[in-house]
């Protein structure tokens, strides 16, 4: 599915990415047995945003030959919603990202084959019920993956430790993507992309009146008005490649190890959103997030802590740290109209945690009364070392 690239087209995007596959347990099971050959024993849903997720166990009795050992963490099932179903690679590419940073020694999902020996499947699936005039059928991408065991660290306290490996995970990444050839990842589409977010604009103005809350709409209507002058100031000198894209707090995954106790941040999930653009925007968007997520600390501080992190495997130029301030203000702008665009699902922890307005209000606020200058100052986090 392609963009025209206007507000109209933008707006229907982000209406079919909602319209979640209306899948049941009875019908996960079904699917897991005609597409993957496997014996579900145990399921659960998993929360999420716009797609249907299942953690399941499997019988170690199965029919599928492309499967030689059965995974004792369980596999995670992806139902995808109708947009990201239907991108042109998109599978394919996301599949081979997983491959590849396996390889290098991160832990993310594996891609499991079906009975047809491919990682995917396009199925006609009913969708949750939804405002607007989204069909009541779409095809829907479904996929298999292994599960990854740990803890989302939304659900932690975060402190300077968790910061600091989260922005040194996102760092691993990158450097694991480097010389990494893709060429349908390369032109994949995504709202996310730093290129398409002018396009917020539209649709903001697009929007009803009164949907937004005033407040609100000026903070991010002042972002939005500075976002075309900075992202041409700084874009042509900021180093590129392939970015997650959504490195949120949900997508992020610590354990504790068994012999000391302590935890580490080292799991990634959700590639749906991966593009290729600038290392300083998926930066951004993993700061605008530590700005937002619950914890002890204030959130320049946290800002501190996750850049420490992320610099101690690859160094950012003075380039790449000018932009972090207009890349974080964009992803918590971004998160504002997911807060006024979603249904309030009272069953969904992930949905209500977006749904909040004001803390993206008061972070908005905040950041606005912050030049680069004072951002310089906390970015050099040594620099504070010695201060205290």
């Amino acid at each position: 599915m392609e963009s025209t690239g206007s507000p109209e087209e933008c707006m229907k995007q982000a209406q079919a990415m909602m319209a979640k596959p209306n899948v049941t347990v009875d019908l996960a099971i079904e699917l897991v047995k005609t597409i993957y050959g496997l014996q579900v024993t145990e399921i659960k849903s998993l929360n999420s945003f716009s797609d249907k997720n299942f953690h399941i166990k499997v019988s170690a009795d199965h029919t599928n030959p492309n499967i030689d050992q059965i995974s004792d963490d369980g596999y995670t099932l992806k139902i995808m919603n109708t947009l990201k179903s239907n991108l042109k690679g998109h599978f394919d590419a996301i599949h081979e990202t997983m491959i590849r940073l396996h390889g290098k020694g991160l832990r993310v999902p594996q891609p499991i084959r079906n009975l047809d020996g491919t990682t995917w499947k396009l199925e006609t699936l009913p969708l949750q019920e939804s405002e607007g005039e989204v069909a009541k059928t779409l095809k829907c991408g479904i996929h298999l993956l292994t599960y990854i065991p740990g803890e989302p660290i939304a659900n932690n306290e975060n402190n300077e430790k968790m910061l600091f490996q989260w922005g040194e995970l996102l760092a691993k990444f990158h450097i694991s993507l480097k010389d990494f050839d893709c060429p349908e990842l390369m032109e994949q589409w995504t709202f996310v992309n730093a290129k398409n977010f002018r396009l917020a604009k539209g649709i903001l103005d697009s929007m009803p009146e009164g949907s937004m809350a005033p407040e609100a709409k000026l903070l991010v209507e002042d972002v939005l008005d500075r976002f075309s002058s900075e992202y041409e100031k700084h874009i042509s000198d900021l180093p590129q490649g392939f970015l997650h894209g959504d490195f949120n707090d949900h997508n992020i995954l610590f354990r504790t190890t068994e012999t000391t106790g302590s935890y580490c941040v080292d799991g990634i999930l959700d590639f749906d959103e991966m593009h290729h653009g600038s290392y300083a925007w998926d930066l951004g968007i993993l700061l605008g997030h530590a700005l937002l997520v619950k914890k002890t600390i204030d959130p320049l501080e946290a800002v501190r802590h996750a850049v420490a992190g992320y610099q101690s495997v690859r160094k950012l130029s003075e380039k790449e740290l000018l932009f972090l301030k207009i890349a974080m203000e964009c992803r918590v702008a971004l998160m504002c109209f997911i807060s006024t665009a979603v249904d309030k699902d009272p069953s969904n922890s992930y949905i209500l945690m977006i749904a909040h307005l004001q803390p993206k209000i008061d972070i908005l606020k905040l950041l606005s009364n912050v030049d680069n200058k004072s951002l310089l100052k906390i970015y050099d986090y040594h620099t504070h070392l010695v201060m205290v």
